[in-house]
């Protein structure tokens, strides 16, 4: 049995198809397809950097917290500096940094 052409996808087909789909604003098919990307590979910290963008975009703090967090012990160097110089501070966990 051949499997559905988009199971064949790598990691990072799914993570440029999310950054393309988030320039253009449509945070939540680009959550998708970084999703996509993390689950083809668990320790692509870009992709879990740019998918909390996406959860922050969409005013998903909680879980643009995790992701943010996740990137930057994985090692993105973007979410290292987000989560210690962002003001408000990307330990988002505590709620919407506009209250």
């Amino acid at each position: 049995m051949e499997k559905p052409e988009y199971l064949s996808f790598g990691a990072k087909h799914w993570y440029e198809r999310g950054q393309r789909l988030k320039q253009d604003g449509r945070h939540r098919e680009a959550i998708k397809a970084l999703s996509q990307a993390i689950a083809k590979n668990p320790a692509y910290a870009e992709a879990y950097f740019a998918r909390g963008a996406c959860y922050y975009a969409l005013g998903r703090y909680d879980q643009a917290g995790d992701d943010i967090d996740a990137a930057a012990i994985l090692g993105c160097r973007d979410a290292q500096f987000w989560s210690k110089h962002s003001v408000p501070p990307l330990t988002i966990s505590a709620g919407d940094p506009n209250e």
